[in-house]
């Protein structure tokens, strides 16, 4: 014990001290005869040497020993892998490992359970463990050794050592400061199995033009056989090709290209051939659907009067891909070329430019309107300065609008598309300089007609900044019929007017996404996104690829996937985008058995997100039966980097000799100060009630 003092002892101190022993020495001998008076006096000395020792703020330090009795953790593989091993049910190894604890404990070492899948959870005791778990990830094992280790003699793991996820447990046991010993379970063949591991396909393609597919064939165990991978459309053979496999966890790919033919969403299949003495044959076929776009759009545009629009509006729609467009132009004696050829071909995009002139008789009416319908043609209205209020009012019900007035004023003004408008699937990625306050840069514009909507679905999406607000442009969809409206005959002002300004891009890429839209280039839809495969195995990857049409902004935006089971959130994942191949792409584990949904969402921060939703199926067949076998030589690696052992199940009463009771001495460090300690002053207060209670028995004040 070590003793010192946190105040200086100085001259006066002692001068002080003595001085006091001095006059109680003198006093003791003066009344030494005096038995009640000695017995004060003695009080008195005791009280004030303790005063006197309290001054110097005395501390004392001295060291304990404690002894803590160390811990083991015994960690056990809970994936279903673990109960196919061929020499070993679950049931055997479960009888064995409570024979195994239950010699333990007869040493006086009672090992703590854990098992782990996915993530390790504690385990009453041996009876309890399922071996249902969906995935192993001896990462988290090595996780928890390292979290516990100052309180561990050492660890087991028992365990194939098959890992399918989570971190590299050879780099995590560099942390681990204390043995691990592993009991390896089955032998180191894996049993025989055939998987499609991935699909490499686009999500949407066009008409006509080649579609490359990759299938990717992973195969497992003691096997060289030649497989047979064949592509499916419905009942029709699309292509076959042979694969020599070589096992033990390879990969081989077949790849396939053909044109599709049919428009909309195509159902694919690929399957491949069984092998004898395969484990799991579930896993052997898988469906991918892809979206296929037209690969020609024809557009019709019928000019009443030519205009600086028109030349505008043709440089717009010949920069579009895929589209091949008819000029009808109203002469004196008619339109060059003749109507003739525009009512007897089928058109995507119908645009109507500074038309009609003339008020429309009822049977050109009902000629427009059989077309339409029938062709389910998109719509485009272009007003110029030539179209009268009458022929004007003979348009407008193809567009679901009704003239309220004609605008007397001549007065330009500037004009803004609204945030709702904006906030459009169409719309998002439009580069805004100056974000939505950038219509101010656009030049003024006059407004001929005062339109409005006469069904909630055409909506007005841009207005005139005037005294009296009108929409200068409408957009909807109706009964499968798209169509948009133009109301001001300046379309060509705005183009001309910002050429060789920062705002030159944004007109021309904002009618592109209105053709885009218009011609449904995208089909029914703005995101193309699928998953690798329709089913999976539970706990196996599942990888998320998919595209925006007419997103040009993807590396500033954010995506995500939300999975869902019966309305209940299960997991949620972001999306990456990759520069390179211009798509999303992502992964997600696949949960427990069941049926369930998923939605993908865009956003840009600005706009309400873009979202696709789909559905996918989880099958009873595990990821773990992909490759059962043991992996003995990593098991083998992590026991020599702590300075444990490895052995075979068969050989775990050798665990008997390392699993051994161990302590550590551990010291520690305590100090006290008196003047802090409360049973001091106790002290002090007991002995001057005692002086006092004896002063006044001998009659002292």
């Amino acid at each position: 014990m070590d003793v010192s003092f946190l105040k200086p002892v100085d001259t006066w101190f002692w001068v002080f001290s003595i001085s006091v022993l001095i006059a109680i020495l003198a006093t003791y001998l003066s009344i030494r005869n005096h038995a009640e008076l000695r017995w004060l006096l003695i009080l008195r000395g005791i009280s004030l040497i303790i005063a006197l020792f309290l001054l110097l703020q005395p501390r004392f330090k001295w060291t304990e020993t404690n002894t803590i009795e160390l811990d083991w953790n015994f960690y056990v593989d809970n994936s279903v892998s673990i109960g196919y091993h061929p020499a070993l049910s679950l049931q055997t190894i479960k009888s064995e490992l409570s024979q195994l604890v239950f010699n333990l404990n007869k040493q006086d070492i009672a090992p703590y359970l854990f098992s782990f899948s996915e993530s390790v959870s504690a385990l009453e005791n041996v009876q309890s463990w399922d071996g249902k778990g969906s995935s192993t990830n001896l990462g988290s094992v090595i996780s928890h050794i390292v979290s516990d280790q100052e309180k561990l003699a050492g660890a087991t793991i028992i365990t194939d050592g098959q890992i399918n996820q989570g971190l590299d447990p050879s780099q995590l046991i560099q942390k681990v400061e204390v043995p691990v010993y592993t009991l390896g379970i089955g032998h180191s063949t894996p049993l025989v199995d055939l998987s499609i591991q991935s699909i490499d396909a686009p999500t949407v393609a066009i008409k006509g033009e080649d579609l490359r597919i990759t299938v990717t064939i992973n195969s497992t165990g003691d096997m060289q056989e030649r497989v047979n991978v064949i592509l499916y459309q419905g009942k029709k053979m699309l292509g076959s090709r042979y694969l020599q496999t070589k096992g033990f966890g390879s990969r081989a790919q077949a790849r396939f290209m053909f044109a599709p033919s049919n428009l909309g969403e195509n159902e694919y299949r690929v399957k491949v051939s069984t092998v004898s003495q395969e484990i799991n044959i579930e896993n052997n076929q898988q469906k991918f659907f892809v979206t296929i776009l037209k690969d020609r759009y024809k557009v019709a545009l019928i000019t009443g009067s030519p205009s600086f629009n028109t030349s505008v509006i043709k440089r717009y729609i010949r920069k579009y891909p895929r589209v091949e467009l008819d000029h009808f132009v109203r002469r004196k004696n008619g339109y060059l070329p003749a109507l003739k050829s525009f009512w007897s071909r089928p058109y995507q995009l119908i645009i109507f430019d500074n038309y009609p002139l003339k008020e429309l008789s009822s049977k050109t009416q009902r000629i427009y309107s059989k077309k339409i319908g029938a062709e389910k043609s998109s719509l485009l209205w272009l007003l110029g300065g030539s179209v009268t209020e009458k022929s004007a009012s003979s348009i407008i019900p193809f567009f679901h609008l009704r003239m309220k007035d004609q605008i007397q004023t001549g007065e330009k003004t500037l004009w803004y598309m609204t945030p709702e408008a904006l906030s459009r699937s169409i719309f998002q990625g439009l580069e805004l300089n100056d974000g939505l306050d950038f219509w101010q840069n656009f030049p003024p514009i006059l407004a001929s007609y005062n339109f409005e909507s006469t069904n909630d679905e055409i909506e007005a999406i841009a207005y005139n900044q005037g005294s009296d607000i009108v929409p200068l442009m409408f957009l909807g969809e109706k009964q499968g019929i798209r169509s948009a409206v133009w109301a001001s005959p300046e379309f060509s002002t705005i183009h001309h007017r910002l050429s060789g300004t920062n705002y030159s891009k944004i007109f021309p890429e904002l009618w592109t996404r209105l053709f885009s839209w218009l011609l449904k280039t995208s089909g029914d839809k703005n995101l193309y996104f699928r998953l690798n495969k329709e089913s999976y195995q539970q706990g196996e990857e599942i990888l998320i690829t998919g595209t925006s049409i007419g997103n040009k902004n993807g590396s500033k935006n954010q995506a995500f996937i939300t999975t869902q089971n019966d309305s209940l959130e299960i997991n949620s994942a972001e999306l990456r985008f990759n520069p390179e191949s211009k798509r999303w792409e992502g992964n997600i584990w696949a949960p427990k058995p069941g049926k369930y949904s998923y939605e993908i969402s865009i956003q840009d921060g600005s706009a309400p997100p873009v979202k696709q939703n789909g559905r996918f199926i989880v099958e009873e067949s595990q990821i773990e039966l992909n490759e059962v076998a043991l992996n003995s030589p990593l098991l083998e690696n992590l026991s020599m980097k702590t300075n444990g052992a490895y052995y075979p199940w068969a050989s775990r009463a050798e665990l008997f000799n390392k699993v051994l009771p161990r302590e550590r001495q551990e010291k520690i460090n305590r100090s006290t100060r008196f003047n802090e300690e409360s049973w001091v002053l106790v002290t002090l207060i007991v002995l001057l009630t005692i002086e006092w209670v004896i002063r006044k028995r001998i009659g002292l004040p």
